[in-house]
Formats: structure tokens, C-alpha cells, sequence
């Protein structure tokens, strides 16, 4: 009886240890009310994002890269998407956010709008004057 009581709690112990690292301090979203600039001469106002509405998202359903375990990369960093100029492509700033890739803003909302209605997909829903 003791034996199997003692691996009982050997077992759980050794479970508990190997999950310990899925529930390690997630990095800390930056405060809602972020303003995302818009690259100079763009016509749309710049987008204020709150990070709190996306709480049921990871942090990597958006960002891909990262500085060593804990800080994001911001999304026009160097050899991110820093091209302003173009429309398409893995570098362009505009199709980070409006291409149809699920890891685009726009791309993620028209894709969970069945799930989440007042997900914005329109332009001034984003971008608000004012």
C-alpha cells in the first residue's frame, strides 16, 4: 500500500514538474490605447489597438518574432515588414495588417467574423477619426 502511494505521488510530482513550463509568466501586452503609426503620407487615421480585446488570442497568433523568450517584435522593425511602399509581400507593412493571411488583422477578422461579429472588417471601424 505504501509503495503504490508513494509512486502515485512520484507520478503526479513528475507531471506536475514537465507542465510547469506551459504555465511560465506569459510576456506582458503593452497597455489597450496603443496607437499604431500609420507610415508618413498614409491618408487613414492611425489605429488605436487594445490588446485586451484580443485576450482570447496568443501573443504568436500575430507576432513572429521575438527577442530571446520574453519581448515581441514590433511590426515594422527591421526585417519585419518595413516596407511602406509596397502593397504585397512578406515585407510590406500595409499587407501586414490588410493582406488575407490569417496572421494579418484584417485576414483574422473576416475569418472569425461567424465567431465574433463585432470583429471590424471595414475600414473607418478601425481606423477612427477623431
Amino acid at each position: 500500500m505504501k509503495r503504490s502511494l508513494f509512486m502515485t505521488l512520484m507520478v503526479v510530482a513528475l507531471g506536475l514538474a514537465l507542465a510547469l513550463p506551459l504555465y511560465a509568466a506569459a510576456p506582458k501586452a503593452p497597455a489597450d490605447g496603443l496607437a499604431m503609426k500609420a507610415p508618413a503620407g498614409a491618408k487613414q487615421p492611425v489605429v488605436k489597438f487594445n490588446h485586451s480585446k484580443h485576450a482570447s488570442a496568443k501573443c504568436v497568433d500575430c507576432h513572429h518574432k521575438k527577442v530571446g523568450n520574453t519581448e515581441f517584435v514590433k511590426c515594422d522593425s527591421k526585417g519585419c515588414h518595413a516596407d511602406y511602399a509596397a502593397k504585397t509581400g512578406k515585407d510590406s507593412f500595409y499587407a501586414a495588417f490588410h493582406g488575407p493571411a490569417a496572421k494579418s488583422c484584417l485576414g483574422c477578422h473576416k475569418a472569425v467574423k461567424d465567431k465574433s461579429p463585432n470583429a471590424p472588417s471595414a475600414c473607418p471601424k478601425c481606423h477612427v477619426k477623431g
